[in-house]
């Protein structure tokens, strides 16, 4: 089996670009990245975090993606271009993943990029708008800066290793159960003998300094745009609400695609425990690898350990290359040395297991269409809600229009802790009713509240455009009759009924059309043959007809 030739190197790796590209165009927007951009939109227009509105990430990422959002303000176009942040991210993850592996093999550093970049867990997760991405950068570059150390010995590198920890700890909390690791990876990588207590102790010193220093700054930073509120805020909504997050999911490390990568990885491991035993943790690179890979293994299988998603396991997947890739390296070379048939045949099916499989789920995700439905919904309530007004959207869809509710969006934890009565479903119903939200859209979250809140989407929304709920009331008119409507938006109401009906509303009869209309209250009273009787509020598109055309002034409503 020969070698790759450079040609064919070069394109493998442009078919892996184009492919990323697919997935940023097509694969599935979860609503975690709706969520995200949501929090960098609002944090671009002034608001604080967990003072102004909740949030259970650490706001640093969001922060950095801030900027984005205000460039692209109003248009889906925020997702790809936030996704393209997030691929070449992900670039940068690769091409670290090969200064970690070359140093073990320059042909096996080669497989570990073809693997990891065809890997569909990593395209997957790496190119979705989300935390995990660079600070999986940051966490890669902190143990760049680990094996630099073992190989050195000058202690700089422990503090640029312990800087980079911080950073990857303050995008990202998960990164917290590398730490462990990390750290034991200084312990032991000390060389020589003699006093070695001491110079261990001097490194941990050096490596926690790092850490405290980038993670201090953060704070710093924070405290400067929004006072120790905020701080006190990130204690309750972060550190305490992961303490007892309800969300207990358990993600697997690997699907089907990808179970061959992982057992050539394993393979990989095993023959490099056959040449240097347990003295591989002293390894300036082996060692690095594998203590942090181990943290987080023993981290995401601990029962009290919350919300295991597919991206919890971003950390594990270039350690997983490289040694998938020192499998393919040495299959191919064993097969070189006797080029009997089965030997080229154990060779050619690694490579299949391992690269060719996984690539080609990895070209369904980047193929199949799946984001034309919801970004039609996106625009869809971009053009019928007014900037300024909220929407009521358990999958955060909205992005550049306010949250009905102070959670933003109605994620697995927050519905555990309304089934469980942490959090009573009464306090999202009245955030509801406070923001006065002109359109909902039942998704499945919304649906799944079946007590206040579907209460409220009954007595105070009707059906509109394309499945969406608009704020308004439907009363079916018998011979004659008086019922008292609560409206929950003011504004221009358009109401319809019967020219065989008579209709007043507070007792003036008045036709069918546009009325202006406050919040609360109202009586309708009507005689004549039965109908329904439909009062509904104008969306942004009727309101803005309305003002071309002179009927009314458009303005804030109360």
């Amino acid at each position: 089996m020969r070698r790759l030739a450079p040609g064919v190197l070069a394109a493998v790796l442009a078919l892996a670009v184009v492919l990323r590209a697919g997935v940023v165009a097509n694969r599935h927007i979860d609503p975690d990245e709706s969520q995200h951009l949501h929090v960098a939109w609002l944090l671009s227009q002034g608001s604080v975090p967990y003072r102004d509105f909740w949030e259970h990430h650490l706001p640093f990422f969001h922060y950095a993606m801030a900027p984005l959002t205000a460039s692209f303000a109003d248009r889906p176009t925020v997702y790809f271009v936030a996704r393209t942040v997030m691929a070449a991210m992900a670039g940068v993850a690769v091409w670290l993943t090969w200064l970690l592996a070359r140093r073990l093999s320059a042909d096996g550093a080669i497989w570990a990029v073809i693997i990891l970049a065809f890997l569909p867990q990593f395209a997957e997760t790496s190119t979705e708008t989300r935390p995990d991405v660079p600070a999986l950068v940051a966490y890669l570059l902190g143990l760049v800066a680990l094996v630099r150390w073992r190989e050195t010995g000058r202690s700089w590198w422990l503090w640029v290793a312990g800087v980079w920890n911080g950073i990857a700890w303050a995008l990202a909390l998960k990164a917290v159960f590398v730490l462990p690791g990390v750290l034991l990876a200084a312990v032991t990588g000390v060389p020589g003998e003699g006093r070695r207590w001491q110079r261990r102790a001097r490194a941990l010193g050096c490596l926690c300094g790092g850490i405290a220093g980038s993670t201090g700054a953060a704070l710093v930073g924070l405290w400067a745009a929004g006072g120790s509120a905020v701080l006190h805020g990130l204690y309750e909504d972060v550190i305490r609400s992961s303490a007892g997050f309800v969300d207990f999911v358990r993600a697997r490390p690997a699907f089907g695609s990808e179970i061959g990568a992982f057992l050539a990885a394993a393979l990989g491991l095993l023959l490099v425990l056959r040449v240097r035993g347990l003295g591989v943790l002293r390894h300036p690179v082996h060692g690095v690898l594998l203590l942090p890979a181990l943290s987080l293994l023993v981290a995401l299988h601990l029962p009290s350990t919350p919300a295991v998603y597919q991206h919890a396991w971003l950390p594990l997947l270039p350690a997983i290359a490289i040694y998938a890739g020192l499998t393919l390296a040495t299959l191919a070379e064993w097969a070189r040395l006797g080029p009997t048939p089965w030997r080229r045949g154990l060779a050619a099916v690694a490579v299949v297991a391992a690269v060719v499989v996984p690539a080609g789920e990895t070209l369904i995700f980047a193929v199949r269409d799946q984001n034309t439905p919801d970004l039609a919904l996106m625009r869809r309530e971009l053009e019928l809600v007014c900037p300024g007004d909220a929407v009521l959207d358990g999958t955060a869809l909205y992005v550049f229009r306010p949250a009905a509710y102070r959670q933003g969006a109605l994620i697995r934890g927050v519905r555990e802790w309304v089934a469980r009565g942490v959090m009573p479903e009464e306090a999202l119903a009245d955030d509801m009713r406070a923001a006065h939200a002109p359109i909902a859209h039942p998704d499945f979250r919304i649906r799944g509240m079946v007590g206040p809140i579907a209460e409220l989407l009954r007595r105070h929304y009707v059906t509109g455009p394309e499945g969406l709920l608009v704020a308004g009331s439907e009363i079916a008119a018998e011979e004659g009759g008086r019922a008292v409507i609560d409206l929950l938006v003011a504004g221009p109401h358009l109401l319809s009924f019967r020219h065989s009906l008579t209709v007043a509303i507070d007792g003036i009869v008045v036709r069918p059309g546009w009325h202006e209309l406050a919040a609360g209250p109202v009586e309708l009273t009507w005689y004549g043959s039965g109908g329904t009787i439909r009062l509904t509020h104008a969306t942004c598109l009727e309101e803005r007809a309305l003002a071309r055309l002179g009927l009314r002034q458009v303005g804030r409503r109360g």
